[in-house]
């Protein structure tokens, strides 16, 4: 995928996507990337997982993305953890 994202809102995403984990998946018919964020909002702790879904999803639309999981993980950032963004992207979008 390339191209820039900066920062959308108060959350910051990845200046590029960057494979940590992409993998084709005929389920979804595309596919499937995965970015890791550090630094968003400490409020993303207070939501509920379909909740974490819809913000990112939020922020990954204008891409032509589709979220289709958040989860936490670990990271060597100041809070100890990141979040794991795996999302499919559109056809024809680059």
């Amino acid at each position: 995928m390339g191209g820039t994202r900066g920062t959308l809102g108060s959350m910051s995403l990845p200046e590029a996507h960057v494979c940590r984990n992409c993998s084709e998946d005929a389920g979804i018919g595309g596919i499937l990337h995965e970015d890791l964020v550090v630094g968003a909002p400490l409020s993303m702790e207070s939501l509920d997982e379909a909740q974490r879904l819809e913000r990112f999803a939020g922020k990954y639309v204008h891409d032509g993305c589709r979220v289709v999981e958040v989860r936490r993980v670990p990271s060597e950032s100041l809070s100890g953890y990141a979040w794991a963004v795996r999302f499919v992207e559109a056809e024809g979008a680059a």
